[in-house]
């Protein structure tokens, strides 16, 4: 809990203008976005602009909401004028979906296609294509601002022969064309309506004339250029707040040198927070050895509770040592020095996905249907909240074809239902949904019918999109558990319910904090975060930034497992001062 505002916080509630704000692990980013959303809404004089705070996904922005209430208990609600969401649903929402139509052949007003509703004929892009070997689908292929084509982030080099164009060059104009653009290329979408149409940004400006965007690392190129066209249109004040190091996301074109090129420009105000208010002083002097922007710096500033733990991080050095043991081990460390074993309090974080010997990987074919389950489990044994809230997401998914934030969808779902009706339709299907006690197999089937039979009883009709024999699909084998189809729902997801401790993958817990963290790396090669790469790897790159969210997120304790590697100790990113050294002996 951040107790009062610090000299850095303060500079940056007193800014205005271009302002860029670079902030450490446990700075505070979400309590100080909160608060200059609440400095400007405090006095907001104008009932037709308001102030946009952006994030990337919507548990960030609703986590900015939440921080905004405890600060002000006051506050209500937050709505009209201003805006809280992600920047994915404000570039859509404001400009793609409002304006689109200026760029489409016939004015076409765009949609933005989610599931099957651009399988337009594509006979010559199969022909010609997937017989050499590109089996891509054609979503992942987009523009880049420079005109350049590419496939997941790389450039399309096959040879055009005699043709002008390539046959997903051509397929995809006839999508744009139609007005049909996917997720992935909205925010360039939007570059091109404002750079054509520069009184479109002056509008929005208008519209919002101060954004703030949380978590700014995560933008792509094309988002930050639709920024960078607004700022410039007559914005009263833009605030990036963020932390370059903590960039995970380059798989979906996140790329940190959007921000690193805004701390090195004279037009931006630069502000640093540098007081960290989660971890140990001890913590923060080994995290340092892993940040790109602390390399040849001292350390951040722990200024929290326990910044004087005296508890050294642990490297604890493996031979071939069983999972069991590790983490035993760690769990042991763990109660000796008085930290309650709970899923709040420890977490054992590894690299991708995390699933037990027993889970069913890939079991889902959508969203929805996985949303439905896990809803129908979390009404029986966890939070009746959230089993109402992913009811409620899925519901929407199947019958607007949208995936929107809660802000977009409350207004379109005030527009078609009344607020009561809503309510019982989701009530219904979880107390209809099947006994979680039968088969997976057996559950999604029988749920397919519940779920038609409570949208007909209340009148909702589910998109033409959102096929339920389609959608509510599960995988058909599984070569190491024969018979998956007859485990029970209950059963599967009680697998992954971890009693004593966090389990997850390093980008699952971005933005937690846990009072001790084991971050167990497996292997001593491949590409994934190895002992060879923590010792001597380039700290610009995306693995080690993994590495470092995951070593910033505890308190009190970190303990980091990995094999037994010749010449760790003379590194130099391990010195034995600020190192618990301690060698697992093979049981």
């Amino acid at each position: 809990m951040i107790e009062k505002i610090t000299d850095e916080q303060e500079k940056f509630l007193k800014a205005e203008g271009k302002v860029v704000v670079k902030a450490c692990p446990g700075s505070g980013k979400t309590y100080i976005v909160a608060h200059k959303l609440l400095s400007y809404i405090d006095n907001w004089k104008n009932y037709h602009s308001g102030v946009a705070v952006l994030s990337f996904t919507n548990v960030a922005s609703k986590e900015i909401y939440e921080k905004a209430r405890s600060i002000n208990e006051s506050l209500s609600k937050l709505g009209y004028p201003h805006f809280i969401g992600t920047v994915d649903s404000f570039i859509d929402e404001f400009i793609v979906l409002r304006y689109g139509h200026l760029l489409s052949v016939g004015k076409v007003r765009p949609r933005i296609a989610l599931t099957d509703d651009w399988k337009l004929p594509y006979k010559y892009w199969r022909s010609e294509c997937h017989k050499n070997g590109c089996i891509d689908n054609i979503e992942q292929f987009y523009y880049g601002i420079n005109g350049d084509f590419y496939n997941k982030n790389k450039l399309v080099t096959c040879d055009r022969g005699k043709a002008k164009q390539l046959p997903c060059q051509q397929y995809k104009k006839i999508l744009l064309d139609k007005g049909i653009v996917f997720q992935n290329e909205t925010a360039l979408f939007a570059y091109m309506l404002l750079k054509k149409h520069p009184e479109i940004a002056a509008a929005i400006a208008e519209r919002f004339p101060v954004i703030i965007i949380d978590e700014v690392q995560d933008t792509s190129i094309n988002q930050m250029a639709v920024f960078d066209l607004l700022s410039t249109s007559g914005m009263q004040s833009m605030f990036l707040v963020g932390d370059p190091d903590q960039s995970i996301y380059e798989w979906r074109n996140a790329n940190p040198e959007c921000m690193l090129q805004k701390l090195d420009d004279s037009s931006w105000k630069c502000i640093e927070l540098t007081g960290n208010f989660r971890s140990s002083q001890n913590i923060c002097n080994v995290t340092s050895f892993f940040s790109a922007s602390l390399r040849g710096h001292s350390s951040n500033r722990a200024i929290g509770n326990w910044k004087s733990e005296k508890e050294k991080p642990i490297l604890l050095l493996t031979k071939g040592n069983s999972e069991k043991e590790i983490i035993d081990y760690f769990l042991d460390k763990c109660s000796k020095i008085g930290i309650d074993i709970l899923p709040k309090n420890v977490a054992v974080l590894t690299r991708g996905r995390v699933h037990s010997d027993t889970d069913i990987v890939g079991l889902w074919k959508s969203k929805e249907i996985e949303l439905f389950a896990e809803a129908v489990y979390e009404w029986k044994f966890g939070s009746r909240k959230k089993a109402y809230s992913e009811v409620a997401r899925a519901s929407y998914n199947m019958l607007f074809n949208e995936d929107v934030d809660d802000y977009i969808m409350n207004q379109k779902l005030h527009k078609y239902t009344d607020e009561d009706t809503w309510k019982n339709y989701i009530i219904d299907i979880l107390l209809d949904s099947p006994d979680i006690e039968k088969g997976i197999g057996e559950w999604v089937k029988e749920f397919s019918s519940v779920f038609q039979a409570v949208c007909d009883k209340y009148g909702y009709e589910i998109s033409k999109y959102k096929k339920i024999k389609d959608i509510f699909k599960i995988k058909q084998r599984d070569g190491k558990i024969p018979n998956f189809k007859q485990v029970s729902l209950k059963k599967y997801f009680e697998r992954k319910v971890e009693t004593q401790y966090t389990r997850s993958s390093i980008h699952g817990v971005k933005g937690e904090s846990y009072d001790a963290v084991l971050v167990y790396i497996k292997s001593s090669t491949g590409n994934t975060i190895t002992p060879k790469l923590l010792m001597k790897g380039d700290v610009d790159q995306e693995l080690m930034r993994l590495a470092y969210v995951a070593m910033t997120r505890p308190r009190r304790l970190l303990m980091i497992a990995m094999p037994n590697t010749k010449g760790i100790k003379e590194c130099g990113r391990f010195p034995e001062n600020l190192w618990e050294y301690k060698v697992m002996e093979n049981k």
